[in-house]
């Protein structure tokens, strides 16, 4: 069998388009877990209090209850980014929806500090959440 110019023009132009539409379904972006130098991190107990702190105050609720807490450290970053989900108990004392959160932790003067943060669902918020968060997944 012969192709003719014009078949084999086609057979790899459609063989170039399945290529750009794989590359695209997959986003070509590395896997979170799979970053070049991101570290997954143990929290010490301070550090542990001290984001259990952190994300009580931003919730206003000394009850709120913290799950599936992650920490990574990213090489151009400084400081250890946290995030996890936090329910606060609500008024009827059920408690309330998990809403995700982010903390950065950092040390100023030999201490952990908790330097900037963010609890909620709501799309800014969640926006800003899960770019922060996207390496501890």
């Amino acid at each position: 069998m012969c192709w003719t110019a014009s078949q084999v023009c086609r057979f790899t132009l459609v063989i170039f388009s399945a290529a750009i539409v794989a590359a695209c379904a997959s986003g070509n972006r590395p896997e979170p877990g799979s970053a070049s130098g991101v570290q997954r991190v143990s929290l010490t107990p301070a550090q542990n209090q001290l984001v259990e702190s952190g994300v009580r105050q931003m919730v206003e609720s000394q009850n709120a209850k913290l799950s599936a807490v992650t920490a990574t450290r990213l090489p151009e970053k400084p400081g250890i980014h946290v995030c996890g989900f936090v329910a606060k108990t609500q008024s009827n004392g059920k408690p309330g929806p998990d809403q995700p959160f982010y903390v950065e932790l950092r040390d100023e003067n030999g201490r952990p500090v908790t330097e900037r943060g963010q609890v909620g669902s709501d799309p800014s918020r969640l926006s800003k959440v899960n770019f922060v968060c996207r390496y501890n997944r």
